[in-house]
């Protein structure tokens, strides 16, 4: 993966050099500095046309900024791409500023993206998956920015199913503090979509050394840490323009607690009565 994680992304070095750069150079630097991502689908020869400078003035800017050569400036744009940056998503084609169709563009992409989703997922596999979410002892759910707000809602769906599920969200407490009651007989489903922080691999490692069995949601993206998790499960999220698209995930957790209302039999339809009785004694609902 390029580093841009730790700042030392294409912006992140030009944004170093530019009061230095000379004219020439800088011109090409704004144009890299408005739509990053474009690198990865260019030669040299063509972006030294769409910016108006010379072929040489590319190669002088590119070891600027630390490169060996233009292909390893190319392939960390097309990591920070894959890594899902709205800003290295972002393009100057026409097609991306259409408005006529984009609704529909957008429907389309959704949809394929739950196809691609749950084409790709094996049934047996899953059902393993849901029986084990029903009868860990105690159910723990972790996700870090985009990824939490998924965590969120499986915690909401698999509460009104069963006990003793819980939502890591740090609100004032720690990692450590979760995780250290974790144990062999319980579960972490770990939401690990694009862009995955320090800390949430951190906190995979962790867990996976103390014998806690992981559950990965995660995109096809996904790096090493797939090698912490007892079972993996992709959604696709590429999304049209430049923010990645949550759709497929969603049904997939919809899925996952549907099938868990099957697992749990009567068991949880009889929790999902007491709820709905407790919410009217309650006056939840107005």
């Amino acid at each position: 993966m390029a580093k841009t994680e730790e700042g030392h992304s294409i912006v992140a070095r030009i944004r170093k050099h530019y009061e230095q750069l000379p004219k020439s150079e800088r011109k090409l630097a704004d144009l890299i500095l408005d739509f990053p991502g474009d690198i990865a689908g260019y030669s040299a020869t063509e972006l030294s046309e769409l910016s108006g400078v010379s072929k040489a003035a590319v190669t002088r800017l590119i070891r600027r900024l630390g490169f060996s050569n233009f292909e390893e400036a190319r392939r960390m744009a097309r990591d920070a791409k894959d890594w899902g940056s709205p800003l290295y998503l972002l393009s100057q084609d026409p097609e991306q500023a259409e408005i006529q169709g984009a609704l529909k563009h957008h429907m389309e992409r959704d949809v394929a993206n739950m196809v691609r989703t749950f084409e790709g997922l094996d049934e047996r596999a899953v059902e393993r998956i849901v029986g084990t979410i029903a009868q860990a002892q105690k159910l723990s759910l972790m996700g870090f920015r985009n990824s939490h707000y998924l965590a969120a809602y499986a915690h909401r769906q698999f509460f009104q199913l069963r006990d003793n599920v819980h939502l890591i969200d740090q609100g004032g407490e720690t990692l450590a503090e979760h995780l250290a009651g974790l144990g062999e007989k319980d579960l972490l489903i770990a939401f690990g979509f694009r862009r995955r922080q320090e800390p949430f691999r951190n906190a995979l490692r962790q867990a996976h050394s103390a014998g806690v069995p992981i559950l990965y949601i995660t995109d096809p993206t996904v790096g090493p840490t797939v090698n912490y998790a007892k079972w993996i499960l992709h959604a696709e999220v590429a999304g049209v323009g430049v923010f990645d698209s949550y759709t497929a995930a969603m049904s997939l957790i919809h899925h996952l607690c549907s099938a868990l209302l099957t697992k749990t039999g009567q068991a949880g339809r009889e929790r999902l009565k007491r709820i709905e009785g407790l919410h009217d004694a309650l006056g939840d609902f107005g």
